[in-house]
């Protein structure tokens, strides 16, 4: 019985016999897909997110409410004097 025995293993290849379901070859994937989009993900929702700021749209929304704002006041003040009069002017330096 001693002379049989043997430190050699038999032969059974490691790895290459077993078969991975393709739910986990997809999952794994998947996986890398999302690691590797993942840094830039953020940066390009925030650029769709804030389009308007980065093309102009928002600037020449700001100006022409500004402008709007000044021409509704001008107007209103131009009104305001023509029925009540010029504002009254009140000299403080003695």
């Amino acid at each position: 019985m001693a002379e049989n025995f043997t430190f050699n293993r038999p032969y059974k290849p490691f790895g290459l016999n077993v078969r991975v379901p393709e739910r986990t070859i997809q999952q794994a994937a998947e996986t890398l897909e999302g690691l590797v989009k993942a840094p830039t993900t953020p940066l390009f929702e925030f650029l769709e997110e804030n389009e308007g700021v980065f093309n102009g749209d928002v600037a020449f929304e700001i100006n022409k409410t500004v402008a709007q704002n000044f021409n509704i006041g001008s107007a209103m003040r131009q009104e305001d004097e023509k029925i009540n009069g010029k504002n009254p002017i009140f000299d403080m330096h003695f």
